[in-house]
């Protein structure tokens, strides 16, 4: 084993594109011949036993199966870190030569990369480590997006379309589409995209920004189906009442993660049956749960281009002696019609680790919808170039159903 050695770390819940951030340190890495380079088996949990994957002279054929596969190739966990945990892991890199470190994930990850550098300085071992980002949630704070978040965005606009379809065949159904998202609502947010006429889906919208109201639902739903004969709504998986507590949360203690939380996760079922029960209508739900961050087809180009660009920006940042930092993406520039479509080349700077470890991004307060059944054009605005284009359908409107269910 060489005396200075890179360990990269993929970490929390996997994205569609998070490999090419594997894939472009690797390369980056690779093409430096800066230090020998390792993954770290399982994530974080790894980490604890120096089960470290040898990424050495990769070939580019590997190198390619690992960039365009879902997932995370390395395997990732959830664990506690309590310190005498940090200390133990921190005794090991020093051991192994690990001198450098690089973790990619979420809001967990982030802080768990504060604390590493912070136990490793603590001890005396000479640590760099930079923070990567990736999430579906889009809820890490100080970088305009997350990679992962927009191909499981373009998954949502297009699943909603296509359930649209379905649906409006059929008279007066209800759907219910559940999306990822235990405490912001970016991905279901994201639906409203899906929407290019005025009574199309997605009818109604529900985030945890905005406490929800069961009452209110139901006549939300009522009118939306009195209106138009059908229904698509659309919620995220953590939505909570005006006092906090979770709309549908499972009772069962076996059903929860590493870290002690409660798997959430069902909401669209339990509400289906509550809308079904009190409006006397025939009403189903669809959870497309791990597939909906999974789906290769629905990869962005945007999002393709950024998971690549922090996996690169992140090994010149070692390069350059940083420390205690995560790459950021900028904005992007504004797009005419022409191109918003493409994929902009990514900007990147570093931010403090101290100021994103934990720290969470819900939708700001600007670009939330007055109402369930409203979309906001400023967050379209934003999303829009990141998610790239969908299937757009449309049948001639003789073809439509009335609300009747009779044909108009």
């Amino acid at each position: 084993m060489t005396q200075s050695n890179l360990l990269i770390v993929q970490s929390g819940g996997p994205t569609t594109v998070l490999n090419r951030t594997l894939a472009a340190i690797v390369q980056e890495a690779a093409h430096g011949k800066d230090c020998g380079i390792l993954g770290s088996r399982s994530g974080l949990a790894g980490m604890t036993r120096g089960d470290y994957i040898d990424l050495n002279g990769i070939s580019p054929a590997e190198l390619e199966q690992i960039r365009t596969s879902p997932g995370a190739a390395l395997g990732s966990a959830r664990i506690p870190l309590p310190p005498e945990v940090l200390s133990a892991i921190v005794r090991r890199l020093a051991q192994d030569h690990i001198d450098k470190l690089l973790l990619i994930g979420g809001n967990g990850t982030m802080a768990a990369a504060q604390k590493l550098g912070a136990a490793a300085a603590a001890q005396g071992h000479p640590l760099q480590v930079i923070g990567i980002p990736k999430t579906i949630d889009n809820d890490i704070t100080a970088t305009d997006r997350c990679p992962g978040y927009a191909s499981a965005a373009r998954f949502v606009i297009q699943s909603t379309r296509d359930l649209a379809m379905d649906v409006s065949a059929l008279p007066q159904p209800v759907s219910i589409l559940e999306t990822m998202g235990r405490s912001v609502g970016w991905l279901a947010a994201a639906a409203g995209a899906a929407r290019e006429e005025a009574e199309d889906a997605p009818h109604l919208v529900y985030v945890p920004e905005i406490p929800f109201d069961p009452e209110q639902f139901l006549t939300d739903l009522d009118r939306v189906v009195s209106r138009v004969g059908w229904a698509i709504v659309v919620v995220s998986e953590g939505i909570r009442k005006a006092d906090g507590s979770p709309v549908f949360q499972t009772a069962d203690p076996a059903q929860s993660d590493p870290l002690h939380r409660p798997l959430i996760g069902g909401v669209g079922q339990h509400l289906a049956a509550f809308a079904s029960s009190a409006l006397r209508l025939r009403c189903r739900s669809e959870k497309p749960g791990l597939l909906g961050r999974a789906s290769t087809l629905h990869a962005a180009p945007q999002d393709i281009a950024d998971a690549s660009a922090v996996g690169v920006a992140a090994v010149q940042a070692l390069r350059e002696g940083h420390s205690g930092a995560m790459v950021a993406l900028d904005p992007l520039s504004p797009s005419d019609a022409a191109s918003r479509y493409e994929a902009q080349p990514p900007r990147t700077h570093l931010v403090p680790l101290s100021m994103v470890a934990g720290v969470e991004r819900p939708i700001p307060s600007a670009w939330l919808p007055p109402a369930a059944d409203a979309v906001n054009p400023g967050f379209l605005h934003y999303l829009q170039p990141l998610a790239g284009a969908w299937t757009s359908h449309r049948i001639p409107a003789r073809f439509r159903m009335a609300a009747s269910g009779v044909l108009s």
